[in-house]
């Protein structure tokens, strides 16, 4: 398995489209969100035979980043749990940024504590968009990235790529992965091994503290709408509805921080161990057509339409020399 990340618009379904050589994936035309769940996708390259996961960006436009951290930690947790071999993992950013953006340094952060510094060496740095920019401008920012941003992770094993948006680019940049040992992410021990809770993580403390602020924030907000309206005077009725209607929102936006509070507060690693006793005699409602661990995997990432063929045809070539029964 190999799963792919960056922030929204980066590309990564794209990326995956061309590993898979059709629109297994949904691509947006826009910057927007395009991916909203995890997705598992098989693609064949040369001999090997791959599980890639297409994930959302932390920037996502629908979902919070407590939300999307809980789906891809349930999906790695499901991965080490069944012993699925996880190859690396791919972090797709656009070389057209006019600048680091806070949305790119937040996704990135995470993403490195996702991670953790033992499996660095599978992790592969990759730029996109390269038709969409001047070659020596592209190269400019490539070597900010390289010497500035990127630095940490590539001076302890990462590698760095270019994705021109092909085929051939695709296959070649997953080829440096597939050679390599398996590996374990930091996130994966934390919830599976250790038993911790999301938010008792590395990647779910510091979403964890970005909710912090942004509770401090809102209440400030709360105090300072409250403190108008008492100052106002009792003839500015219509102030003072709109002063209750912002009320009413800043309410509504500290309750759902408060619900991202509670949702990392989940021993997600300890639930999914639960689940997959619980999912072994409800096998026929997932892939029944492929091989027990596989068809687990997949109860806990959502299977485009698509690729249901691939499947097919994977595990009707291999027959009964693949085994991957639990």
């Amino acid at each position: 398995m190999v799963v792919v990340m960056g922030v929204t618009g980066a590309g990564k379904s794209h990326f995956i489209n061309q590993l898979a050589g059709q629109e297994a994936v949904k691509e947006g035309a826009s910057l927007d969100s395009c991916t909203q769940n995890c997705q598992l996708v098989p693609v064949s390259i040369g001999h090997s035979k791959l599980l890639l996961i297409d994930t959302p960006g932390f920037d996502d436009s629908e979902r919070s980043d407590s939300e999307i951290l809980t789906e891809i930690a349930r999906i790695l947790s499901a991965q080490y749990e069944l012993g699925v071999q996880l190859k690396g993992v791919v972090y797709i950013h656009r070389i057209t940024d006019l600048r680091y953006a806070r949305s790119s340094v937040k996704t990135f952060e995470i993403f490195r504590k996702i991670c953790g510094n033992q499996a660095l060496s599978n992790v592969l740095l990759v730029t996109s968009r390269w038709k969409e920019v001047d070659p020596g401008l592209g190269a400019e920012r490539e070597r900010q990235l390289k010497e500035k941003f990127w630095a940490y992770m590539l001076g302890r094993g990462s590698n760095m790529s270019r994705f021109h948006g092909d085929r051939p680019s695709a296959v070649s940049l997953i080829s440096q992965l597939t050679c390599k040992d398996t590996i374990v992410l930091d996130l994966q021990r934390e919830l599976v091994d250790d038993g911790k809770r999301l938010d008792e993580t590395a990647a779910g403390a510091y979403v964890s503290d970005n909710l912090d602020s942004l509770r401090r924030q809102y209440q400030d907000e709360l105090a300072s709408l409250e403190r108008l309206k008492q100052d106002l005077l009792e003839n500015d009725r219509a102030m003072k509805r709109q002063i209750q209607r912002d009320w009413e929102s800043e309410q509504a936006r500290l309750r759902k921080v408060d619900d991202e509070q509670v949702s990392l507060e989940r021993p997600v690693g300890t639930e999914v161990v639960r689940e997959i006793k619980e999912k072994k005699s409800m096998l026929s409602k997932a892939l029944p057509f492929v091989p027990t661990v596989v068809s687990i995997l997949a109860m806990f990432v959502g299977v485009p339409p698509g690729v249901t063929e691939i499947f097919t045809t994977w595990f009707a070539d291999l027959g009964s020399s693949f085994d991957l029964s639990l």
